[in-house]
């Protein structure tokens, strides 16, 4: 019985061994229990005899037996005997520990005419109960077996009665015979007449969980109720499953939210457990893929779904086959790992953004992204800038565009003729006061440079700019700035054409006057 008290004291809110107990306190056990059974019986014989090797119990007769299963501990040492006799036995405690004690004899502090004999033979100790007169043996057992059971009865009550869980009887008619503490505190504290009435006659189920409306603060409290039969009536123990019952709506809700999200996602999802099923995909990954519902309701491996990908043509085609089924296991594997990425170019022209994401617990997910429309686009702006670029290359004039903050964006094939530029740094990182640097130091010094610098560096709306210099070849350089789009300025250079003389025949009339002879 007291291995069920320990249990039940540790773990109050267990309603099973609730019941067990309180059954226990109206239904005397005769037999020992479990960790008696263990040990060898002895043949029945008169009187209260128990046998000790080193401590452990080993052997009793049926009275001894008896005896200590009315006040067990659950051990099979010296405390199992003190705790059915030693209320009688003050000393008796003392005397069993002490080794130089061969023979003894313990009187009762109640009733002298009963005894206890301790004889010790090496590691084994016989203890016997007996008594003086006739009949004062069986009247000691009796009473110090009724006592155990009045000592076990009163710590049960006591912890029944204590007990943080809603304990309580009720009748044949529903109505309450006997309720704990918690019972009582919990119908107060919120106004209750009683919790789960039972109606007359009706037998309620074992296992349920009641909802109780509270008046007075608007609300609902939750309580789990275990119900089993006892008599004429019932035995019912109760939890406080009110948090319960609002953690699980809030996950419920919580689901269904995901659940509405994931479903009105624009990118496929497919997740998969450690055992390489397919658990959970989203509509998106239907509409992309153009795989049947039934065949990802029947959560296919991941080599099986790539299979039927590769039969509808939404994978990219190996080079050769035989790397087909290395792309498989570099695609589960990467996944697992969370570095695989990868864009599939598809025969249609759609192109597939596909990411793997890790799990906890081996789990791992493919993303799928359909990204046609942004490569259409970044192809679509390569093709305008080559283009671009194209038509800057053919005009005879050096150009270069720079950027609000002064960086070079494009130039053309002749702007790198003209400063000796290498046309593989195009890509470099070049900016407007090193290029203006290079101008300098191909022409003839000149105070033009610092106005062009600080009209390029101007903000707002300006007029062109253009003036002239002289290259260090003898050459005239006509130079623009031109404000264009987008807070860029376009730097044009044109080299003038060389002027030639111009011979002119001057012809004037003499005026020669003749004199004539005389």
């Amino acid at each position: 019985m007291f291995v069920l008290l320990v249990e039940f004291a540790a773990i109050s809110g267990a309603a099973i061994l609730g019941a067990i107990i309180i059954l226990s306190v109206l239904r005397p056990r005769k037999e020992p229990v479990a960790v008696f059974r263990q040990i060898g019986r002895s043949t029945p014989g008169t009187g209260t005899v128990f046998l000790f090797q080193n401590d452990q119990l080993v052997d009793a007769t049926t009275d001894a037996w008896a005896l200590i299963s009315n006040s067990n501990t659950g051990q099979s040492d010296f405390s199992t005997m003190i705790a059915a006799i030693g209320t009688e036995f003050p000393n008796l405690e003392e005397a069993l520990y002490d080794n130089s004690i061969t023979e003894v004899r313990i009187r009762g502090m109640n009733d002298p005419t009963i005894y206890v004999d301790i004889s010790r033979q090496g590691g084994r100790l016989r203890i016997s109960l007996n008594g003086d007169e006739s009949g004062a043996y069986e009247t000691a057992t009796s009473r110090l077996s009724n006592t155990a059971r009045d000592t076990q009865a009163a710590l049960m009550q006591q912890i029944t009665t204590s007990s943080p869980q809603l304990v309580w009887q009720t009748d044949s008619s529903g109505s309450t015979a006997w309720a704990n503490d918690a019972y009582f505190a919990t119908l107060s504290e919120h106004d209750l007449d009683t919790l789960g009435k039972t109606e007359p006659g009706s037998v309620p189920s074992e296992n349920r969980r009641i909802a109780v409306r509270l008046e007075k603060e608007n609300k609902e409290r939750w309580f789990d109720v275990l119900t089993v039969p006892h008599g004429d009536g019932f035995l019912n123990f109760a939890n406080d499953a009110t948090d319960i019952v609002k953690a699980d709506t809030a996950r419920t809700e919580f689901v269904k939210t995901l659940g509405k999200t994931f479903a009105e996602l624009s990118i496929g999802i497919a997740i998969f457990d450690k055992n390489r099923a397919l658990t959970m995909f989203n509509p998106a990954l239907l509409d992309m893929t153009k795989l049947p519902v039934d065949f990802l309701s029947a959560s296919p491996a991941i080599d099986n779904l790539l299979d039927r990908l590769r039969e509808l043509r939404m994978m990219p085609e190996p080079k050769n086959y035989s790397s087909w089924r290395e792309q498989f296991t570099a695609v589960e594997t990467e996944a697992k790992d969370g570095t695989y990425s990868k864009n599939w170019s598809l025969a249609d022209g759609q192109t597939f953004r596909v990411t793997g994401r890790p799990y906890p617990d081996g789990a791992f997910a493919l993303l799928f992204e359909d990204i046609s429309a942004e490569v259409s686009l970044t192809r679509r702006f390569r093709l305008d800038i080559e283009t671009g670029q194209a038509v800057l290359d053919t005009l005879p004039d050096a150009i270069a565009v720079f950027s609000p903050t002064g960086t070079l964006v494009m130039s053309n094939q002749a702007y790198a003729a003209l400063w000796s530029n290498d046309p593989e740094k195009v890509l470099e990182h070049r900016v407007l006061q090193s290029e203006m640097k290079i101008w300098q130091d191909h022409c003839i010094p000149s105070p033009m440079w610092a106005e062009m610098r600080d009209f390029i560096q101007q903000l707002g709306g300006r007029k062109p700019w253009m003036d002239q210099a002289l290259l260090d070849d003898g050459r005239h350089l006509q130079c623009n700035a031109i404000p264009i789009a987008g807070g860029m300025m376009m730097v044009r250079f044109v080299i003038a054409q060389p002027k030639r003389p111009q011979m002119t025949k001057i012809v004037q009339t003499d005026h020669v006057h003749f004199v004539g002879k005389r």
